[in-house]
């Protein structure tokens, strides 16, 4: 009896220190939430929102007197300033035969406060807004109707054609984002071929090329001289009001 006593004693308290070297496994409690972030951008559908600015100038000079601003979505040309060769004698005709286009005359008729009269280089304003990574596009020009006198019977000024020059690219946004593959050197579109020339083949890698922006002809020292229309001596030239059409077409494919 004595020896079972003493070997139940042993075992109590085998196990009593076998249950104080056990570890304390208990663990902290975790108190976290997730919250979540939000932010909207909005396109405005209407055309107050993209009347053409000054290019070049961050303020954002307002033109109010360019012909069909259009709003094209978030891709698409936005205006094209017109191209005016003026008047001359026709006498002039016989030697001369270059014609600059003028600086475009903003804002000329009861201009408000802000809206000042200024001229400012011909331009074509267009933007890529569309919402994904890669915005690649090709803006071009074609002399799609050459120089004509009206009516069926009108007048055309054969082999007319109209070098641009002096291009550069301008924002108000990041310079960063600037298309790439702009054609500085310019081009020549001739009635004749009906060629198309390439001002912008924009790779549209990392965003590059997104926003609004306007693609130059000179500027304010040398916009007067930046576009020209040339005809060509073989071409008579007789009294008439002389029109064409300059169709623009920004691709979404280079």
């Amino acid at each position: 009896m004595k020896l079972t006593h003493k070997l139940c004693g042993a075992a109590l308290v085998a196990a009593a220190g076998v249950a104080l070297a056990l570890p304390n496994t208990t663990k902290a409690v975790d108190n976290t939430k997730t919250g979540t972030g939000h932010i909207e951008f909005t396109f405005d559908t209407g055309t107050s929102g993209v009347i053409p600015t000054d290019p070049g100038v961050t303020d954002g000079t307002t033109i109010t007197n360019l012909p069909s601003v259009t709003n094209p979505g978030v891709f698409g040309i936005i205006a094209v300033t017109p191209l005016e060769f003026e008047s001359h004698d026709v006498l002039t005709a016989t030697n001369k035969r270059d014609y600059n286009a003028s600086m475009f005359h903003a804002n000329t008729v009861d201009p408000a406060e802000g809206t000042e009269t200024f001229d400012v280089q011909n331009f074509v304003k267009y933007q890529d807004l569309r919402t994904q990574e890669a915005h690649p596009y090709k803006l071009s020009a074609t002399l799609s109707q050459n120089f004509k006198t009206a009516g069926e019977k009108g007048v055309e000024l054969k082999g007319a054609n109209i070098t641009y020059k002096n291009v550069a690219i301008t924002q108000t946004g990041a310079p960063e984002l600037n298309p790439n593959g702009v054609n500085t050197a310019g081009g020549n579109i001739d009635s004749a071929s009906s060629n198309t020339v390439d001002f912008i083949k924009n790779t549209g890698v990392d965003g590059v090329g997104y926003g609004q922006f306007e693609l130059n002809f000179g500027d304010k020292t040398t916009g007067a001289e930046s576009v020209t229309l040339n005809i060509p001596k073989t071409s008579a030239v007789g009294a008439g009001d002389y029109n064409a059409v300059v169709t623009w077409t920004l691709s979404e494919t280079i």
